[in-house]
C-alpha cells in the first residue's frame, strides 16, 4: 500500500510567488444593504401534507461482505489532464427543479443584494487576511488555521464565479496558482475539511468555468492550474487511505506522508477510529477528480472503505442508522448514536448525491442504504413535539442507540436531502417529509428575538418528558416549549455561519416552486445583515434569543462564503444559474458537474467561454432533461 501512494502520490513543486493585490473598491452595481426585519413572529411549519410515517418502494438492501472487499489498484497514474466525455455515452439528465416560467423564478434585486455582502466581506478579507486563512473581523486580523492555504480564497471562489464578480476571480485564480499544497507549517493536515473546502472548491471552480455557463475570459493557465492543483493535493490526502481497511484517517501527516489516526474509547479500551462523516464523506469530490483525470485510483481509495460503512458490523440500533465512530483497524461500528446530525450527516447526504453523480453498481448499493436510513428515519425518530402535531424534527440517538429528543442544526440538511431524493428517485412521499423536515427547522429560526437558529434544542415527547432529566424539571425550557414546540439547550444559543436550513430551503424553492421558501431564505439574509454585520465584515452570533444576537464573536468561516452566501444567491438567482439537473453540491457547497447528457456543457476538454452560454447551449441542456 505504502509503494502505492507513493506511485500515485508524485509531488508537483509549485513556487509559492509573492502575491500582494492592490485593494481595489468593486466598482459593479452595489445596493444599500438592507439590516430591518418586520413583521410579527408566526408559526409557519403547518402544512397540508404531514410527514408520511411509511415508505413504498424501498428495495431489501444487500450486503456486501466488506472483508473480502478487494481492490485491484494501479501502479501509476494516468496524466491529470480532463477526459473528454461525450453526451452520445451519458445517460439524460432527471428532472428535478420546478418548471418556473422562462423569466421567473428569480429576484434580481435580492441576488444582487447578496453579492454586495459577498463583496463587503471580502474587501475586509483582502485588506486584513488576503493569502491567510480566515479573517478575524473584530481585531482586523487573522488566522492560520487551515493550514495556511488561504481556506476562504479557495472555499469561496466558485461562489464569486456564480455571482459574476469577475474582478475578485481574477484575484483569486492568481492567488491559488501559487499555493503549494504540498507542505504546510500548521499539519497534521485533517482530512474531512481540508478534502470538501479545498478539493472540492477546486474541482467545482474549475467545472464551472469549463461548463461553458460562466463567463470564462480569466488567464487559462491559472484555470487550469485549478485540476492540477486539485491533483496534487488530493495525492497527499492519500496517505490517509493507508489503513488496514482503507478507512481513512483522521490526520495525514505532510511530511513523513503518513497517517495519523483519531481514537473512540468504550469501556476500557480505545480503539483507532475515525468519524463516521469524515469517514464516509470523499465519495462525490473523489468519484469526480477520478472522471476528470481518468485516474481510477482516486475512485478505488474511497470506495474501499465506504464498503465497510454500507455494510456496518453490529447493526445499527435501526437500519441505515449507523453511529458516528468505525474502528479503522477492523471495520467494525463502535457507536449507535445515528441519525442525521454532526458526526454521520455528510455521510448519508453522500449516499444519495453519488448515485445522483453517476448510476453504477457501487452507487446504486449507496442509494438503496440512504433508503434505508431513510425508512428508519420516518418510522422512529421522525418526531413531533408535545401538542404540536403538525412540527417534525428529526432526532438524534444517543451512544446506546436510544432517542433523545434532541436536534442539531447540522441535521437541518436533511430536508433538502429528502426532498432531492424525492424527484431523483421518484418517490414522491419523500418530498413530504423533506418538506416538514425543512418546516420543522425554520420554527428554530422563526421564534427567536434574531430571527436565527440555535446550534442544538430539544422537546417534549407525547408524553411530555424528555430524555435528559434535568430539561425535564426545567421551568424555563417547558415555557418556551410549550410556546414554540421546542426549547434550545443551555450554551448552544450560537449562530456560528450556519448554512444547512438555509440549504434546504434552497432545495425546497428549486424544487417546488413554493415562494415562501424563498421568503425564509431572504428573512434569514436580513436577520444574518441586523445581527451579524459589523463595521468590518460579518461575525457569529452569540446567543439568537437576546436582541440582536447579544454579543459577536471574532470569528468568520470560509463556508460563510462557500455556503451561506452561495445557497442564500442562487435562491433569487435565475433558477437556471447552477441547474439541480445539471449540478450536484458537495457538503460544502461546491457545485460539481453531473455524469448526464446535456449536450457539450460536460464536454471537459473544451468550455473554454468567454461569456455567458449561447442560445443553442442552453437548448441543448433543456433538451436533455427528460
Amino acid at each position: 500500500m505504502a509503494s502505492l501512494l507513493l506511485a500515485i502520490s508524485p509531488l508537483l513543486q509549485i513556487a509559492t510567488a509573492a502575491y500582494s493585490p492592490a485593494i481595489t473598491t468593486y466598482q459593479g452595481p452595489a445596493p444599500p444593504h438592507v439590516t430591518e426585519t418586520h413583521g410579527p413572529i408566526r408559526a409557519s411549519y403547518a402544512h397540508p401534507n404531514q410527514a408520511t410515517s411509511s415508505l413504498t418502494g424501498i428495495p431489501s438492501y444487500t450486503t456486501t461482505s466488506a472483508s473480502s472487499y478487494s481492490v485491484a489498484y494501479t501502479n501509476s497514474t494516468s496524466p491529470a489532464t480532463p477526459t473528454a466525455t461525450g453526451n452520445g455515452t451519458l445517460p439524460a439528465c432527471k428532472k428535478i427543479q420546478y418548471n418556473f416560467p422562462a423569466g421567473q423564478g428569480g429576484n434580481a434585486t435580492r441576488a444582487a443584494a447578496v453579492a454586495e455582502a459577498y463583496q463587503y466581506a471580502w474587501n475586509a478579507y483582502r485588506q486584513y487576511a488576503f493569502g491567510k486563512d480566515e479573517l478575524l473581523p473584530l481585531n482586523r486580523s487573522y488566522i492560520q488555521d487551515w493550514y495556511g492555504w488561504g481556506v476562504t480564497i479557495v472555499d469561496g471562489i466558485d461562489t464569486a464565479i456564480v455571482m459574476n464578480l469577475t474582478d475578485i476571480v481574477e484575484e483569486q485564480l492568481a492567488y491559488i496558482q501559487t499555493i503549494d499544497f504540498t507542505t504546510t507549517p500548521y499539519g497534521p493536515v485533517e482530512i474531512f475539511d481540508t478534502s470538501i473546502r479545498y478539493l472540492g472548491g477546486l474541482l467545482s471552480s474549475h467545472d464551472l468555468l469549463k461548463s461553458g455557463l460562466f463567463p470564462n475570459s480569466y488567464n487559462q493557465d491559472q484555470v487550469n492550474a485549478l485540476l492540477s492543483q486539485a491533483v496534487t493535493l488530493a495525492n497527499k490526502i492519500a496517505y490517509g487511505f493507508d489503513t488496514t481497511t482503507g478507512i481513512a484517517s483522521t490526520n495525514v501527516n505532510f511530511t513523513s506522508n503518513t497517517p495519523i489516526q483519531g481514537t473512540y474509547t468504550v469501556g476500557n479500551i480505545t480503539y483507532n477510529s475515525t468519524n463516521t462523516a469524515s469517514a464516509g464523506t470523499f465519495l462525490l469530490d473523489w468519484l469526480r477528480l477520478s472522471d476528470l483525470t481518468g485516474n481510477d485510483t482516486y475512485r478505488q481509495l474511497v470506495e474501499r472503505g465506504e464498503s465497510y460503512l454500507v455494510n456496518p458490523n453490529p447493526a445499527p440500533a435501526y437500519p441505515g442508522l449507523v453511529g458516528t465512530q468505525f474502528d479503522v483497524d477492523s471495520g467494525r461500528l463502535l457507536s449507535f448514536d445515528g441519525g442525521w446530525h454532526s458526526g454521520v450527516d455528510s455521510f448519508l447526504e453522500y449516499l444519495l448525491k453519488s448515485y445522483q453523480y453517476e448510476q453504477t453498481p457501487s452507487t446504486t448499493q449507496y442509494k438503496n442504504f440512504w433508503l434505508q436510513a431513510v425508512q428508519s428515519t420516518v418510522e422512529n425518530i421522525a418526531l413531533h413535539p408535545y401538542n404540536f402535531p403538525d412540527l417534525t424534527f428529526i432526532s438524534e440517538l444517543d451512544v446506546n442507540g436510544t432517542i433523545t429528543q434532541t436536534m442539531d442544526d447540522y441535521s437541518c440538511f436533511a430536508g433538502g436531502n429528502f426532498l432531492l431524493g424525492c424527484k431523483f428517485l421518484d418517490m414522491p412521499e419523500l418530498c413530504d417529509l423533506g418538506v416538514a423536515a425543512a418546516d420543522g427547522c425554520h420554527q428554530t429560526y422563526n421564534t427567536t428575538l434574531t430571527g436565527l437558529g440555535p446550534l442544538y434544542w430539544g422537546w417534549y415527547n407525547s408524553s411530555n418528558e424528555q430524555y435528559d432529566p434535568l430539561e425535564d424539571n426545567d421551568a424555563a425550557a417547558r415555557k418556551f416549549a410549550a410556546e414554540y414546540g421546542y426549547f434550545i439547550e443551555y450554551q448552544d444559543e450560537t449562530w456560528a455561519d450556519f448554512p444547512e436550513s438555509i440549504e434546504s430551503w434552497f432545495y425546497a424553492y428549486r424544487i417546488t416552486g413554493d415562494p415562501r421558501w424563498a421568503e425564509y431564505v431572504w428573512e434569514v439574509f436580513l436577520a444574518i445583515n441586523e445581527t451579524a454585520r459589523n463595521d468590518v465584515a460579518f461575525t457569529h452570533v452569540n446567543n439568537v434569543n437576546m436582541p440582536f444576537g447579544g454579543s459577536q464573536s471574532n470569528a468568520l468561516d470560509s463556508f460563510f462564503f462557500a455556503e451561506v452566501l452561495k445557497y442564500i444567491y442562487l435562491t433569487f438567482a435565475d433558477p437556471n444559474v447552477v441547474n439541480l439537473e445539471q449540478f450536484v453540491f458537495n457538503t460544502e457547497s461546491h457545485p460539481l458537474l453531473v455524469q448526464c447528457g446535456i449536450g457539450d456543457i460536460d464536454d471537459n476538454s473544451g468550455g473554454n467561454a468567454t461569456g455567458a452560454p449561447s442560445r443553442n447551449v442552453r437548448r441543448k441542456f433543456e433538451h436533455a432533461v427528460k
